[in-house]
């Protein structure tokens, strides 16, 4: 069976990032409808398509492959981007103990409260706020935050879960405790 072209703009989405249902319901529609035929499609490239319905999100993945070049590649992050992205995963956990809302909403200075809280203390506020609204740029570059229209908060994407789980923040804990015993 061939790709429709409706199928064909959810594949290009996908390769653009994380296609989410709330932003794109004719895409994700489409998603839905063609899973097993996109994912057919995908598989002999090395991807395959991960699609969490009751979250809302959808991404491509590599498969693991002897002598078979890597699609998509793997980005380095540095250690303040981890360490922010694991104090937003900490922060969804605990949203949704709190909360029965779906989209867990923080602010920028919510986020710079708990950066700091890992940061040396500075003599350039300016500085530091700078530091750490470039952090948020790049978390918002990766797809884990959305800049809300007219507001100066967030929307922490559940997709979040899926990259940092519990073993991503266990390994992260080791070396954070590695880092203060170094300090």
């Amino acid at each position: 069976m061939e790709l429709s072209k409706q199928s064909s703009i959810v594949i290009i989405k996908l390769f653009s990032g994380v296609l989410y249902k709330n932003d794109n319901p004719k895409e994700w529609l489409e998603l839905e409808n063609s899973f097993a035929l996109i994912s057919d499609y995908l598989k002999p490239l090395g991807l395959e398509p991960i699609f969490d319905e009751s979250e809302g999100y959808a991404y491509l993945r590599t498969i693991e492959q002897e002598d078979f070049p890597k699609l998509l590649r793997r980005r380095t992050l540095s250690y303040k981007v981890s360490l922010l992205l694991v104090l937003l995963r900490k922060r969804l956990t605990q949203f949704d103990m709190q909360s029965d809302d779906s989209r867990a909403i923080i602010s920028k200075e919510e986020i710079v409260e708990l950066f700091e809280l890992f940061l040396n203390e500075s003599f350039n506020e300016v500085k530091q706020l700078k530091e750490i609204e470039s952090y948020i740029k790049k978390v918002v570059d990766l797809g884990f935050l959305k800049k809300l229209k007219n507001s100066d908060s967030y929307e922490i994407k559940r997709v979040i879960k899926s990259f940092v789980d519990a073993q991503w923040m266990e390994s992260f804990e080791q070396r954070l405790e590695e880092y203060r015993d170094v300090k």
